[in-house]
């Protein structure tokens, strides 16, 4: 009996055990999520990765790739090495950019390449502008004889819209001048020396007077200054109709403007002298015509700053220095009021007598120099001139010549080079007598010659041809 009651428990304990078991197993069929690591299939097991760090890398050397090649990047594990595919990719091109500018007349260009291969990127035209940015400036420095050129002209092609010449020994390269001591200065301080042609009468010889015929002798002679004669008697300024008056006042107006066209300094000139009216010997006698022209004149004219006032040429007959003298201190205020420009003074004995002048110069004035003239072959003493300058009194020739004084007879060659001698050495300026075809021999033009631009050898009588190797030479050896 106590057998029969075992066998019953066994088997009891066998069949709930098994129920269990199968119990579990369709639990486990049912939650998937529930499964383990180990139930899963071999398969599966050698994809799992938990390396957290990775990194991409390339299996090529670049620098033996070309162009256009292919390579190959993995994302590569940081902590063990194993290197995953990612992408392929393709060698690129290192671009290079060539670019010339359009300009306002001229087409660009714009290339782009690669630096390693044939590669073209880009290759086109840049269309030009066709708008000019134009400015103000020198355009050509001058150069001994050579003149420059300053103007309007385009930053982007160079292209001139309008231009004049400079020189040298010009205006534009040495501004406004002043006196310092005994020397005529330019607008740095440095030494100057103005060199030039007076014009003859203008009640004569006033169709001399404009642009054309001065750029002929400009381009001939190379001056830096002209000088305008401006009678006061013969027929002159104060002793004519009030329509020729004008008409006089105008050719100095057109004088001036000529000048400066042509990057030159300009003198004007008040030409007393009483070669026909004994009262004109005097510079008293014309007083208020003088106030009233000087004050006109400086005025209209009182932005230029190439200009110098001669305010009396040559007083003579029984004229002292102290008439002058009276005469400056009137007319000299008048200009003072417009501009400071430089104020030449003459003085007795037809601008000969600057003894008088170094006993007692004028005072309480600024840029004032004292003229001196002289002719060649004539009785003029040098040392006058010479002495005055050495001791420290500034002083201008604006009227020579080779000649007699009278402006005719025979050009003393041997004299007259003596006197450039000296002037040079002292920076002395001079003007030569004179710009006409008149009969005299001081006359630059040949007698009765009707040029009115070409002023070569050919045109010229022998004190023009002579003067003009001087003018020029000063110049031609800096070439």
């Amino acid at each position: 009996m106590k057998k029969i009651c075992l066998l019953i428990f066994i088997m009891l304990l066998f069949i709930t055990f098994s129920c269990k078991n199968k119990n579990n197993d369709e639990n486990k069929d049912n939650n998937p999520e529930q499964q383990t690591e180990d139930t899963l299939p071999d398969e599966g097991k050698e994809d799992i990765h938990e390396c957290r760090y990775f990194k991409e890398v390339i299996d090529a050397d670049l620098n033996l790739l070309n162009c256009g090649d292919e390579y190959d990047v993995y994302n590569e594990c940081s902590e063990c090495g194993k290197k995953t595919f990612l992408r392929k990719e393709i060698v690129p091109h290192e671009l290079i950019t060539e670019r010339e500018e359009a300009t306002c007349s001229q087409d660009g260009h714009e290339l782009i390449y690669c630096k390693f291969c044939d590669y073209v990127e880009s290759n086109q035209i840049i269309p030009k502008t066709n708008l000019h940015n134009y400015v103000e400036g020198v355009i050509e420095m001058p150069k001994g004889t050579t003149a420059g050129k300053v103007g309007v002209y385009c930053s982007m092609c160079n292209k001139v819209q309008s231009s004049k010449n400079i020189y040298q020994n010009g205006h534009f390269l040495h501004g406004k001048l002043s006196v310092d001591g005994a020397d005529l200065v330019d607008q740095y301080g440095e030494k100057f020396q103005l060199v030039g042609l007076s014009t003859h009468g203008l009640q004569w010889f006033g169709k001399y007077v404009n642009l054309d015929t001065f750029t002929g002798i400009h381009n001939e002679f190379l001056n830096n200054v002209f000088r305008l004669s401006l009678y006061t008697s013969e027929n002159g300024y104060c002793e004519c109709s009030a329509s020729k008056k004008e008409q006089l006042y105008n050719t100095v107006v057109k004088g001036i403007e000529a000048a400066t066209a042509l990057d030159c300094y300009v003198i004007v000139d008040w030409h007393m002298l009483g070669a026909e009216n004994e009262n004109d010997k005097n510079p008293l006698y014309y007083l208020d015509e003088a106030k009233e022209f000087f004050g006109k004149i400086s005025k209209q004219f009182k932005d230029y700053d190439n200009i110098l006032y001669e305010i009396m040429n040559e007083p003579c007959g029984s004229t002292t220095w102290a008439d002058c003298k009276q005469y400056a201190n009137e007319i000299i205020p008048i200009i003072r009021e417009n501009t400071d420009a430089i104020v030449l003074v003459g003085n007795p004995k037809w601008t000969a007598d600057l003894e008088s002048v170094m006993k007692s110069p004028l005072k309480g004035y600024t840029n004032i120099m004292y003229t001196f003239h002289f002719y060649a072959n004539d009785s003029f003493n040098q040392k006058k001139l010479t002495n005055a300058y050495d001791a420290g009194f500034p002083v201008f020739v604006s009227e020579h010549g080779g000649m007699e004084a009278s402006g005719d007879g025979a050009i003393d060659y041997t004299s007259v080079k003596k006197w450039y001698t000296e002037m040079d050495k002292r920076n002395i300026s001079y003007v030569a007598w004179n710009i006409s075809n008149s009969k005299g021999s001081a006359s630059i033009i040949k007698y009765n010659d009707s040029t009115m631009k070409d002023f070569s050898d050919s045109h010229l009588k022998e004190w023009g041809i002579y003067y003009k190797t001087v003018t020029r030479g000063r110049l031609e050896t800096n070439n």
